[in-house]
């Protein structure tokens, strides 16, 4: 399959591709570019920032994949700006965000005692 991982340098998502990798799929990775690992097969790099539709149309516009695997996507706008531009077959987003219990995400702060500086 081709497939489109975008993140995917850094932790969880580096065993992942070399998994996809492994099982034969061609891989395209867009990132921002600021981290390169030695994966266990050749991938495509493709800087891009997710967050700009323009960027991610001059990066990938009119590519299709079978597969997007998605890393990174922080808000609606950012798969938009992705799915606006790159066509697939099917679509799919990662979150590490219920891995964590909630109260590292969302701490709770009793501003009754809390200290003013």
């Amino acid at each position: 399959m081709k497939i489109l991982v975008v993140g995917g340098t850094r932790f969880f998502g580096i065993p992942m591709v070399n998994a996809l990798l492994h099982n034969g799929h061609e891989i395209t990775i867009a990132t921002r570019g600021n981290s390169k690992p030695n994966f266990y097969g050749s991938v495509e790099y493709v800087v891009v920032d997710r967050m700009s539709s323009a960027s991610v149309k001059e990066a990938l516009g009119g590519r299709h994949f079978d597969l997007i695997i998605d890393k990174i996507a922080y808000s609606s706008n950012d798969v938009k700006a992705l799915l606006e531009n790159v066509s697939c077959d099917r679509y799919i987003q990662m979150s590490t965000c219920s891995v964590y219990p909630k109260e590292w995400l969302y701490p709770l702060i009793d501003f009754r005692t809390a200290k003013s500086n």
